[in-house]
């Protein structure tokens, strides 16, 4: 979430916040909670008409549900225990998705370099409070490949290995040159946590 943004409209993103947060409460359920303020997000979408106030509570509302969501998959949810459909390439060497016809989940595209991301993973990893599981600590590289690109380029489980051993030998102690902006943001995700 971008702070300096929320902090600047906070007034105006808590006066909005209000009435939804209430009739969100009466909602039964956390799948209805979820639908419901995502039809908030769509109906403060066309209302909003400042855009960085627009922006504010838009990335504000996605939060709230981003936080629903990890909430509800914590409680074991039914739907949270749905296997995910994988996109491992099958022996015929079509995906799953190919086979099924059912179309392959679009992958995240990382615009920094693989450093930078094997670094905030194993930020991500090693820190207990962010939640990830250490019982994917050594597949971590195939996980990430499978969900990621870099600047619209496929990457490799091996290509990762390679970028994380180039930064353990670094003369900088293991870091990315924008380092400190990742650190930045472990701390933000702390302070949201608290």
């Amino acid at each position: 979430m971008d702070f300096g943004l929320y902090h600047k409209h906070e007034t105006f993103i808590k006066e909005r916040w209000l009435p939804i947060s209430a009739e969100c409460m009466l909602q039964e359920g956390p799948e209805k909670k979820i639908s419901f303020l995502k039809e908030a997000q769509q109906q403060a979408s066309k209302e909003i008409q400042n855009i960085e106030e627009k922006s504010a509570f838009m990335i504000f509302l996605e939060f709230k549900i981003l936080n629903m969501q990890n909430k509800l998959s914590k409680n074991g949810s039914t739907k949270a225990q749905m296997p995910a459909q994988s996109n491992e390439t099958l022996n015929t060497g079509e995906s799953k998705g190919q086979i099924t016809g059912k179309p392959e989940p679009e992958k995240i595209d990382w615009e920094a370099g693989l450093a930078e991301l094997t670094f905030v993973f194993e930020i991500l990893f090693k820190n207990k409070e962010i939640g990830c599981s250490m019982k994917q600590y050594k597949k971590r590289w195939a996980l990430i490949a499978k969900h990621f690109t870099v600047k619209g380029e496929e990457i490799t489980s091996k290509g990762l290995r390679q970028a994380f051993n180039q930064l353990k030998i670094n003369k900088d102690e293991g870091m990315p040159a924008n380092h400190e902006t990742y650190k930045t943001l472990l701390t933000m995700v702390q302070e949201i946590e608290d």
